[in-house]
């Protein structure tokens, strides 16, 4: 390789060369009694192509990201969907044009999408109607966390079929899997040049979903090689996103718990942490640089007895390699119908 020197010599020479030999022409043209204007320019234009010896690297594009927290439309909200709605699902996101915006959105989905299995009787057992997937998706969501203390609602066959139902519609899944390798693996997106990883845990069970090498469930936080997994996942992506589903419910701040989970995810390699469970909003933070989202509240959840739970966030942000920045959080609130749509500024 040629040292900066050098090259500036041959420029140099190559610049008296080129310039000596066009001024012989134009001197030749000018007694014939018409300049070579056109070859003044080509060599003008030659000198500036020469003088510009760096290698112009492209620069890839950011990638926006967007999340909003629990999905859930079982319940109260299937019930207003059916009574209000006319039975369409899509209906439920007819003010969240916002989800779209962003290059990649998610969330997490709060129980199995399912027409099958047997349910576990408990009093807060959700089994969304199908209907809702593709709804879910025309909405705008990409991917999904389905690793949270609902998904086993109606047991093993309806986390299966929710977990194909979800491939089917190109919907990615995080955090769940036919097998614990496969839950380990990062849901992962290739979006302008970027290679982005999502990887996500319940810290609130249920143990009895939690998978194994021959059975299929969720990710715990509690896993003992909960380092090694964040780690691996690490490694295959530019950058990986963490989620849990962590905390306190109806807690409007994060627990020492969260901290130390988000803290060890964040040593381990991820760009930043995301979480859910509280049914309401918690506190946004750092640490090392990379943003917390502690909790996002609910984004449609049949919980309207308090103004906490009636509203969550949608949290953007922009992703630069390894670099998350230009965070800004709105308000999203629901309505009778638990339709929801961003809070106008008062």
């Amino acid at each position: 390789m040629k040292s900066y020197n050098d090259k500036k010599i041959l420029l140099t020479l190559l610049s008296i060369a080129i310039f000596a030999g066009l001024s012989g022409r134009w001197l030749e043209s000018m007694h014939a009694g018409f300049p070579e204007t056109d070859n003044l320019n080509s060599a003008a234009a030659l000198l500036a192509t020469e003088q510009n010896l760096a290698p112009q690297i492209p620069v890839p594009p950011s990638v926006t990201l967007g999340f909003v927290g629990d999905i859930m439309l079982d319940r109260g909200v299937r019930a207003k969907v059916v009574k209000n709605l006319g039975g369409d699902y899509e209906k439920t996101f007819a003010q969240a044009d916002f989800l779209k915006t962003p290059d990649i959105m998610f969330a997490n989905l709060e129980g199995p999408v399912s027409d099958v299995g047997a349910d576990g009787h408990s009093t807060y057992s959700f089994r969304m109607d199908p209907k809702a997937i593709p709804a879910i998706k025309d909405a705008g969501i990409d991917v999904v966390s389905f690793a949270n203390n609902h998904v086993g609602d109606w047991g093993r066959a309806a986390f299966e079929d929710t977990l194909s139902r979800l491939h089917t519609s190109g919907i990615l899944s995080c955090g769940a899997g036919m097998t614990k390798a496969e839950a380990a693996t990062p849901a992962i997106i290739d979006q302008n040049g970027y290679t982005i990883g999502f990887l996500c845990f319940s810290d609130v069970g249920p143990d009895s979903m939690a998978a194994t090498d021959a059975k299929s469930g969720i990710l715990l936080a509690s896993d003992p090689d909960f380092d090694a997994i964040v780690r691996s996942a690490a490694g295959k992506v530019n950058a990986l996103i963490v989620s849990f589903h962590f905390g306190v419910e109806y807690r409007t701040t994060h627990t020492a718990r969260q901290e130390m989970l988000a803290h060890e995810a964040i040593d381990d390699g991820a760009v930043m942490v995301v979480g859910a469970h509280p049914h309401v909003s918690e506190d946004i933070a750092t640490y090392s640089g990379a943003p917390i989202l502690y909790s996002l509240g609910n984004f449609v959840f049949d919980q309207n007895f308090s103004k906490e739970t009636r509203s969550g966030l949608f949290v953007t942000a922009t992703l630069d390699g390894r670099s998350v920045s230009d965070l800004a959080s709105h308000t999203v609130v629901f309505d009778k119908n638990f339709v929801p749509s961003i809070k106008e500024e008062e």
